[in-house]
């Protein structure tokens, strides 16, 4: 092969901008394109971008130095991407298609494009402020995070540790949840449940049985170092589906029944008694509504039931039928005030460019489970924003369309005074959200995207000690500004419930 016409980098078609741009710069390390704020910006804008719409920006980026990209074409699913210099142009298309030997590659010159004009630049600010670093890959999601507490495991050698993590303070605190103990517990059987700044709440595996039907569980309930049991003593339960719900210091639990005929049951946990109060053929969602109260939510309909737990006054009551399904996105459900709660659903529609593609997009309502009355609002935007060649084969006419979708995971938790905060997961293509800001008051609704964070894709939780927004990475967590600096630099729009 020719010096500088081989191809140094070698990626799949599902590779994101972000992990092989950065394979350039020390493959190309002459070209001043690839380095420098211009590069990183390049980085920021496509680091989850699909290569194709990658090549278009690199291309016209690199023209400007006076250099080309091609991709050598071998007939697959992947890329080739080599730079030369434009003055070359003739030789390596010439030594390309004259080259007999294997592998035979197509080259195909990327053409470099007329940059659209860019809308203004919102404000600079640093997102991530106050940067605490964990020692180690830390997980922190809805299954080990309560009110501001996390338990985290680690492996150390033959056994696993646990550690529970206190985001209260700044920077957050460790506490070993094994080190006071002398039962030989390990730390991968507990996880928490439950936490506030008088005790946690823990579920303990202490059978773990040749298939997972087999496995048991006990509850304990720790305050400082001391470790007490909690719930009937010598009980042990079965797997119960995620999470459980803790209200006024009862558990509530769902256990899933697929034989001889699919049933939910939910059970009532406490520090002495546990009992099955409701039972249902479909999949449930457990959802506080207030003191002593609680809302069972259907996932593949729309009954619901209120299940009243005050003293002298246990039942459960059919609620009006809720306005839309919601199946997965039931788990996404908030008790606003009152007798109104907050759903989600999902529609259909054609995309505007192009209607044989289909979009989803997310629907909002607010419900009353005891009159009925409902109202509804489109969420445009809240999803991923992907741009789509709708080419099936490379010799029709290239058509590149701006697909506006949800397509990922909802999380809603409290944030502070009248404000949630709606996170968005995803793993699309493209820009997308990462949260929404929405005021229950005012309808409010500031709107955060990987535009404005690039890179990386952190959870954002409300932590009330600090009366700030944390962004969770596996890496860290950090800070964002204050809200005021936010409302600032984001601007808000207002949600039209109709």
């Amino acid at each position: 092969m020719t010096a500088g016409f081989d191809p140094l980098v070698h990626i799949d078609w599902k590779t994101p901008g972000g992990e092989w741009l950065a394979l350039l710069p020390p493959s190309y390390p002459h070209i001043p394109a690839l380095c420098g704020p211009a590069f990183e910006a390049l980085l920021d804008e496509l680091c989850n971008e699909m290569p194709e719409v990658c090549f278009d920006a690199l291309a016209t980026a690199l023209a400007r130095e006076g250099f080309d990209l091609w991709n050598l074409d071998a007939g697959g699913d992947d890329y080739r991407p080599v730079i030369v210099p434009t003055d070359q142009r003739e030789r390596f298309a010439r030594h390309w298609r004259e080259h007999n030997a294997a592998p035979r590659f197509t080259p195909t010159l990327i053409e470099a494009q007329t940059p659209p004009a860019r809308p203004p630049r919102r404000s600079k600010l640093k997102w991530l402020q106050d940067v605490h670093d964990y020692p180690g890959p830390t997980s922190v999601h809805a299954y080990n995070y309560r009110n501001g507490w996390a338990a985290i495991t680690e492996q150390d050698e033959d056994r696993w540790l646990c550690f529970l993590i206190d985001y209260n303070p700044w920077p957050p605190t460790e506490q070993d949840m094994l080190e006071a103990r002398d039962d030989g517990v390990d730390g991968a059987d507990l996880q928490l449940i439950d936490a506030n700044v008088q005790h946690s709440l823990w579920k303990r595996q202490v059978t773990r049985g040749a298939y997972g039907s087999d496995d048991r569980y006990q509850y304990e309930i720790r305050q400082g170092d001391a470790v007490e049991g909690f719930g009937p003593a010598q009980i042990q339960w079965p797997a119960f589906e995620e999470p459980c719900v803790v209200v006024d210091g009862q558990i509530y639990e769902r256990q899933r029944l697929y034989d001889p005929e699919p049933l939910t049951r939910i059970w009532r946990i406490t520090a002495q008694t546990s009992e099955v109060i409701f039972e249902h053929p479909d999949e449930l969602t457990l959802l506080p509504i207030g003191p002593n109260r609680l809302l069972f939510m259907q996932h593949n309909g729309p009954q619901c039931w209120i299940c009243n737990q005050a003293p002298a006054q246990h039942a459960v009551i059919a609620a009006k039928p809720m306005p839309a399904e919601g199946y997965q996105l039931r788990a996404a459900t908030a008790y606003l005030e009152g007798d109104e709660v907050l759903l989600f659903s999902e529609g259909t529609r054609p995309n505007r460019e192009h209607s044989g593609y289909q979009e989803t997009v997310l629907l909002a309502w607010r419900f009353n489970f005891i009159t009925g009355a409902s109202t509804r609002a489109v969420l445009d935007g809240f999803g991923s924003e992907l741009r789509q060649d709708t080419r099936l084969l490379t010799t029709q006419p290239k058509q590149v369309i701006t697909l506006r979708t949800f397509h990922g995971q909802l999380h809603v938790a409290r944030g502070h005074g009248d404000w949630w905060v709606w996170n968005y997961h995803t793993q699309t293509f493209g820009t997308h959200t990462l949260a929404w800001f929405w005021n229950q008051r005012s309808n409010e609704v500031l709107k955060l995207s990987s535009k404005d964070i690039p890179r990386v894709k952190p959870q954002i939780r409300y932590v009330a000690a600090q009366d700030r927004y944390l962004a969770f990475e596996t890496e860290y967590v950090a800070r964002l500004p204050e809200f005021a600096q936010m409302v600032e630099v984001l601007g808000s729009e207002g949600l039209v419930f109709e």
